[in-house]
């Protein structure tokens, strides 16, 4: 897949324009990707049960899981991570983690849905023909606050929802303690307790803002990103503003979350890249810059910022939960 997206290209030309990405574009995106790591932190330690660890750690454990993310298909090695060191550094019990992790994936898809909404419109807007209008964007705006409600009450029953899905594993399990059937209902059990804990806690509006705010934290810093990989080489063609890269990114992620066997998903994630930009219209050099660009820069800075937290986990000592 790499080699046919470079076809025609010049590896050494966009070697040379990733390496002269703009310093300054850099660390905005550098100071925007941790502000939004720190964000995710603050919601996986509002989901812990009490008593919870310490905030740092919490923070180090995320930057780990964080960077794993894309290592195999489904997010499994992020999840696997997050909760080994949950329970191995930070003493939380294994449900509890993986309950959590769960839930923060659900609360993105909540904060996507509108976001994706208003750029497709947007980006309709941009394709229609001079004084037509394919879709209003006021009224798409509407939509996705109307969708977010609407969502966000989804969420509020997901723990009773739970419950209910949970009578299936419960009467295969037959009363036995032990089993699969039985270790599927004791997850679900988990899963619905820690959305139980957020309603009774009345955190489930903060929690979706802070959702909200993790997902513009992420599109903000791979536009400055993009920003600094475009502007150091000069490209007179348009660039991908962040309507466009919302659209990128999402359809990105879903292929790149497909069973296709790709270490760190090279080449998938870039392929998938590439023909969005392509298909909206970008030149087919400069979506491949992006595309390997984007996702090399991404990959290095997190996997930076991930060993530099695990040794900081080694570092410390086992302690109780409940440290703060």
């Amino acid at each position: 897949m790499i080699w046919l997206l470079l076809r025609g290209l010049s590896w050494q030309r966009i070697l040379d324009r990733i390496t002269a990405a703009s310093p300054g574009g850099l660390a905005i995106y550098g100071v925007i990707a941790l502000g939004g790591l720190w964000f995710r932190a603050v919601r996986f330690r509002a989901l812990l049960p009490d008593p919870r660890p310490a905030s740092g750690p919490v923070f180090l454990t995320t930057a780990v899981q964080n960077a794993l993310g894309d290592l195999i298909p489904a997010r499994l090695a992020s999840l696997g991570s997050y909760v080994w060191i949950m329970k191995r550094r930070l003493a939380v019990a294994v449900d509890s983690a993986a309950a959590t992790f769960i839930v923060s994936f659900v609360l993105d898809l909540v904060t996507l849905g509108p976001l994706l909404l208003i750029a497709i419109a947007v980006r309709f807007g941009k394709t229609a023909p001079e004084g037509k209008e394919f879709l209003s964007l006021e009224w798409v705006a509407i939509f996705a606050l109307v969708f977010f409600a609407i969502s966000a009450a989804a969420a509020w029953w997901i723990g009773p929802l739970t419950r209910l899905f949970m009578r299936l594993p419960l009467a295969m399990a037959q009363g036995r303690e032990v089993g699969l059937w039985a270790r599927v209902a004791a997850f679900l059990d988990r899963i619905a307790t820690s959305m139980e804990n957020v309603r009774r806690r009345g955190t489930l509006l903060r929690l979706l803002f802070i959702s909200l705010a993790i997902r513009l934290a992420k599109y903000a810093s791979l536009f400055a990103l993009t920003e600094s990989l475009l502007n150091a080489t000069g490209y007179a063609a348009p660039h991908p503003d962040p309507w466009d890269l919302i659209i990128g990114i999402s359809v990105t992620e879903l292929v790149a979350s497909l069973p296709i066997p790709a270490i760190g998903q090279f080449g998938v994630w870039e392929g998938g890249m590439v023909g969005v930009l392509v298909m909206l219209g970008f030149p087919r050099e400069q979506s491949t810059l992006v595309a390997f660009g984007v996702h090399g820069i991404t990959t290095a800075f997190e996997y930076l910022i991930a060993l530099l937290s695990f040794a900081g986990l080694l570092l410390l000592s086992k302690k109780p939960s409940g440290i703060s």
